[in-house]
């Protein structure tokens, strides 16, 4: 290399750095001004995981109510333990404030765009730009949704934080192969294991993950991911055991999430069902247990019905008629803002998303490699909970692997590609789904959209 290249390629390199420096403070500061708008105080979830949170700092044990025993509280059936240990672990150190949280919310946030362009760096490196880079953290950092959930007391920032970190360890380690440290595979099954703490469908990445191990036959490497991982889970699920003598490793969600959304009359969405209100009665765990068999006998014994059901599911996953915006602090304009910008941003994702997916068979073959590793993982996220339930912020994990393909697309786009028929099948294929969703929800429609303007 030429001493005029050098200087050209440090000088790029500088350039680089301060434009996504210059983006990550960016994030961070829309992300903190959000919250300290619109101070959101905590409630329903995120009054429940405050509680558990401030309950653990003075005490009291994992629970809801601090009166209530281990079996009559509602705590161990919430999305967690992680997100709640998180919240104990900064009211313990910096007092029971919100405003803390929402800094270190905004703080996640930017870090997470700043590894989605790390990502994107590692998987199209041939085809890799600093705009593509851009992009992808962009769509991550100034997601509307994200940037909404961000102010709030909820699982998915800290989730989503570790889902892409555990991402970018993974093809670190991939990317030093036979020179990779035996510790960076070590931090790569302590994050994976936090991800899944916070936000259960986490636990779906494994299959990729391992299979990675398994395919290429590292056979010693498997086994030190999967002693690593179950290590990180022990102390919950002895503790958990002791407590309930019962295994539960994370929470026990499944069996009344699995029966809310799987029953004669079921929509796919998280709706109140009286069984669970009568399996609760019988205590947290045999309850769950019931739930569980009666969710199981419908499934098998109607299965018909229980395709149609998830076909319903899906459907809703890939709507842009499902747009965040419906909290209840936004009004007005703040929530007819959201909501506008929520469906351009989710119709953007898709679209180019599926796009990039497809455009794909233009990488090389190492690109394409790690490109397929990257759609596996985003398979697995709607996967897991397909099956079960499905609201609009339980799509939020798919969100940054659909970012990193949307931003390869729409560059691929740009370079002239000219294969303009697939990308308006893609584009009407996910239109047609948002139609026949909203067609099936008009009377909701209607009673929002007349709530929106009274």
């Amino acid at each position: 290399m030429s001493l005029q290249n050098m200087f050209s390629r440090l000088y790029q390199d500088d350039m680089e750095k301060k434009i996504i420096g210059l983006l990550v403070l960016g994030i961070f500061l829309v992300a903190y001004a959000y919250s300290l708008y619109f101070y959101i105080a905590p409630a329903v979830d995120a009054r429940a995981y405050d509680n558990i949170a401030w309950n653990l700092v003075q005490g009291n044990g994992y629970k809801e109510q601090a009166d209530l025993s281990y079996d009559e509280d509602l705590a161990i059936l919430r999305v967690g333990p992680g997100y709640e240990f998180f919240l104990a672990g900064v009211y313990y150190l910096f007092g029971h404030h919100y405003q803390v949280v929402w800094i270190i919310n905004a703080l996640l946030s930017a870090f997470s765009a700043f590894f989605i362009f790390l990502i994107s760096k590692q998987i199209f490196k041939e085809h890799w730009s600093l705009p593509i880079g851009l992009v992808a953290a962009g769509l991550i950092g100034f997601s509307p949704d994200l940037i909404t959930i961000n102010g709030m007391l909820m699982t998915e920032t800290l989730g989503i934080f570790f889902i892409i970190l555990s991402v970018y360890i993974f093809f670190r380690y991939i990317e030093r192969n036979a020179n990779a440290s035996i510790w960076l595979l070590m931090l790569l099954a302590v994050v994976f294991g936090f991800a899944v703490l916070v936000r259960t469908p986490a636990l779906f990445l494994i299959f990729p993950l391992a299979g990675y191990f398994i395919w290429q036959k590292f056979w010693k490497e498997l086994g030190v991911f999967l002693i690593v991982l179950t290590l990180v889970f022990t102390p919950w699920t002895v503790r958990n055991y002791r407590m309930y003598h019962t295994f539960i490793p994370t929470n026990l969600a499944f069996g009344y999430d699995l029966l809310a959304g799987n029953h004669p009359g079921a929509s796919g969405e998280l709706e109140p069902y009286e069984g669970n209100e009568i399996f609760m009665k019988e205590g947290r765990i045999e309850g769950n247990k019931l739930a569980l068999k009666e969710s199981l006998g419908f499934i098998f014994s109607r299965p018909i019905e229980f395709l149609e059901i998830t076909f319903k599911r899906i459907s809703i996953y890939f709507s842009f008629a499902r747009p965040t915006g419906f909290w209840f602090h936004l009004e007005g304009m703040s929530k007819a803002l959201t909501l506008t910008l929520s469906a351009v941003y989710s119709a953007i994702l898709f679209i180019f998303g599926f796009w990039g997916i497809y455009r794909m068979k233009e990488l090389s073959a190492d690109e394409k490699e790690r490109a397929k590793m990257l759609l596996w993982m985003l398979v697995m996220m709607p996967i897991a909970i397909i099956g079960i339930i499905v609201e609009t912020r339980y799509r939020f994990l798919v969100y940054p692997f659909f970012a990193i393909f949307a931003s390869y697309g729409l560059f691929d786009l740009w370079r002239g590609r000219r294969e303009l028929k697939v990308l308006a099948l893609v584009t009407l294929l996910l239109f047609s789904n948002t139609l026949f969703d909203a067609l099936r929800n008009l009377d909701r429609i209607r009673e929002r959209i007349g709530h929106l303007f009274s």
